[in-house]
């Protein structure tokens, strides 16, 4: 019992400093206001790999950023008839709702610079950061060209290059799209301003008692 004891402990305070060392290189954050990425790219459906049901993305206008999967009995025309019922891991009203990894992303001309967090576990909130650069093809097509884990230690980039020509990702729009709610939205470190992140907190727990 005394080791489960240590062994918990350590694992928090791994968990506290990685927290940490994720904050200090979080430099893209939510702005509390739609971005113009509407201009940019098609919004209203997801990106996938042709014929892929896993690893599909979605870009929402609030600057968040997600990539999930379709349960696999769900056909693709009822993915994008019904997009919020066909996404795996679909769970009303619970913490982490839907969704592999969330993140946030910023536009530089025709580049979108994503910030990737690991889904959180136990006693972890996000024990990875990944940046990731999708190139705009143009408004139906994007794809990535840039891949780097944030938190590697400097010797593991002697070797590796993060410059990549990855398959294209292609445009499915799609109705009854799910919301952009997630655990990361709740940190209050990923917001720009205190103030917006109390007024989504607000938010959060308005729809919760209208659920009751």
């Amino acid at each position: 019992m005394k080791y489960v004891v240590l062994f918990i402990v350590a694992f928090a305070f791994l968990s506290c400093y990685t927290q940490r060392e994720i904050i200090a290189k979080s430099s893209i954050k939510l702005e509390g206001k739609n971005t113009d990425i509407r201009k940019l790219i098609e919004i209203d459906g997801y990106y996938a790999y042709s014929g892929q049901r896993y690893n599909s993305m979605m870009f929402f206008e609030d600057g968040s950023w997600v990539i999930f999967g379709f349960e696999s009995e769900i056909p693709k025309e009822e993915r994008q008839t019904n997009m919020s019922k066909a996404v795996s891991s679909w769970k009303p009203g619970s913490k982490l709702r839907w969704g592999l990894y969330w993140g946030v992303y910023s536009i530089q001309n025709d580049t979108i610079i994503v910030h990737e967090y690991d889904i959180p576990g136990f006693l972890v909130k996000g024990w990875d950061i990944r940046e990731q650069r999708y190139k705009v093809i143009d408004r139906k097509t994007i794809q990535e060209v840039y891949y780097e884990l944030l938190l590697a230690p400097d010797d593991t980039y002697k070797t590796y290059n993060p410059w990549r020509n990855d398959e294209l990702r292609y445009f499915f729009p799609a109705d009854s799209l799910p919301p952009s709610d997630s655990w990361l939205k709740e940190e209050k470190w990923i917001w720009r301003n205190e103030s917006d992140w109390k007024k989504y907190m607000q938010d959060i727990e308005r729809k919760k008692k209208g659920k009751e």
